[in-house]
């Protein structure tokens, strides 16, 4: 039986055999060698038998989602107004920036692979987890984890591709349509939630301690994530309760210890491959302290479209990355109640982002005057407003392309491509895809 084993900060993960965790069983979209054996590791029934092996590939899920950060905003970020290309960016990158990439480029099939391995593995976990003498508290928190990050990979794909599947199939699955999708993406988020819900914080002082990631907070991000699905799928109301529910004064982080690198901070300081569009500066209103944030203008280089600045945010190879940014929440309400007709909610909320000077957590703040309520009394200019203030707010996030569509009407802002296309690695893995 094939064993393998991979790496999160300085510890080494043992993990499910290749045959399950890898993408080619998930979506036939990269090849797996189940003939190489790491003696060392353990089996696939070793690990499903045992407690400790099982809970550490729970650790190991959040590696993997860690790990696929890149992955899953890379393009949201290429194919619109967040970054450019340095002159040594791969041809697929370059790809995004004009809008010509095509099926058979891995930044195509890239979140395919990644979202559906994660996916299959949460499906392990949580299959197999009433299985194992874990206890009330593990096994309700290690359960609703792993439906949250299974959750949010299958989520990141709604905001690239227009179609694709809602489960593992070895023999290459049908896409369905966004709606359902999204479905299926608030269902797992509204289980995972019911999973802790009564389930007290010192039950899950066990797995907190021997499974959840330093600085990831399971409860704030399963509203987080329930807010932001929510306003994708238009239900407006669940959308405002469940931001309601997050924890403003807490932020949900993936952390990179050493010897591993934050994966953003990898592709532009250690590849130079991308970098901060200045447009992020020149079409800043003045005094917004945001721009600086994300990016040091002060050192530039050569990029397609334009010149491009190096990061601020992520500029450091063990820079946290944020699961969500609190701002967002009051963003999403906003939102929500500009299409529900509150007018005057969504214009506090607005003015609430714009006049924010300090925070007690790592996040952006704007600093600016609150805008009058005449510049905020139409649904159309709250709806503008609440677009740019989304820009500022969650660079780099991996929604400006989904924003950007959804609002695209109060704009002249426009992606290079509206998704992107189908992988070429699964069309042919199964020939009944609308390919």
């Amino acid at each position: 039986m094939t064993k393998l084993f991979f790496r999160r900060g300085g510890r080494t993960l043992s993990r499910l055999r290749s045959g399950i965790l890898c993408a080619a069983a998930a979506t036939g979209l990269t090849a797996c060698d189940l003939d190489l054996v790491n003696p060392n590791a353990p089996s696939e029934e070793e690990v499903l038998t045992s407690v400790d092996l099982f809970l550490t590939t729970a650790v190991g899920i959040q590696a993997q989602y860690a790990e696929n950060v890149l992955i899953f905003v890379r393009a949201p970020a290429l194919v619109t107004d967040e970054w450019g290309t340095q002159t040594r960016a791969l041809a697929a990158d370059v790809s995004l920036v004009s809008g010509t990439p095509t099926p058979e480029f891995g930044v195509v099939a890239d979140p395919f692979a990644a979202a559906y391995r994660i996916a299959r593995t949460s499906d392990i976990l949580v299959a197999n987890a009433p299985t194992l003498p874990l206890g009330t508290g593990l096994q309700a928190g290690v359960t609703s984890m792993s439906k949250l990050l299974k959750a949010m990979a299958i989520g990141n794909l709604v905001l690239q591709y227009e179609r694709v599947p809602v489960n593992y199939n070895p023999a290459g699955a049908l896409p369905q349509a966004r709606n359902v999708v999204l479905d299926s993406v608030i269902a797992n988020l509204e289980s995972a939630r019911a999973g802790i819900a009564n389930v007290s914080d010192a039950d899950l002082a066990a797995f907190r301690s021997r499974v959840l990631g330093t600085g990831f907070d399971l409860r704030n991000t399963i509203n987080a994530m329930l807010a932001r699905y929510y306003l994708i799928a238009g239900q407006n109301q669940n959308a405002i309760d469940a931001a309601g529910r997050v924890n403003l004064g807490v932020l949900s982080v993936l952390v990179y210890p050493n010897p591993g690198t934050n994966p953003v901070w990898n592709y532009f300081g250690g590849l130079q491959y991308v970098g901060v569009r200045k447009s992020l500066f020149t079409e800043a209103e003045a005094g917004d302290q945001r721009p600086a944030y994300w990016a040091n203008r002060g050192t530039s280089y050569i990029g397609n479209p334009d010149s491009v600045y190096a990061f601020n945010r992520y500029g450091n190879r063990n820079d946290p990355y944020p699961v969500y940014l609190p701002d967002e929440m009051r963003l999403i309400q906003a939102e929500a109640y500009t299409r529900l007709g509150n007018l005057p909610a969504a214009r506090d909320l607005v003015n609430a982002v714009r006049t924010q000077c300090s925070s007690s957590v790592a996040e952006p703040v704007a600093c600016l005057p609150a805008l009058p309520v005449e510049a905020l009394d139409t649904q159309a200019e709250l709806y503008a407003e609440i677009l740019k203030q989304r820009r500022y707010e969650l660079f780099a996030q991996g929604l400006r392309w989904e924003d950007l569509r959804r609002l695209e009407q109060y704009t002249d802002k426009r992606p290079s491509i509206r998704f992107l296309p189908y992988p070429q690695s699964e069309c042919d893995r199964n020939p009944a895809n609308p390919c």
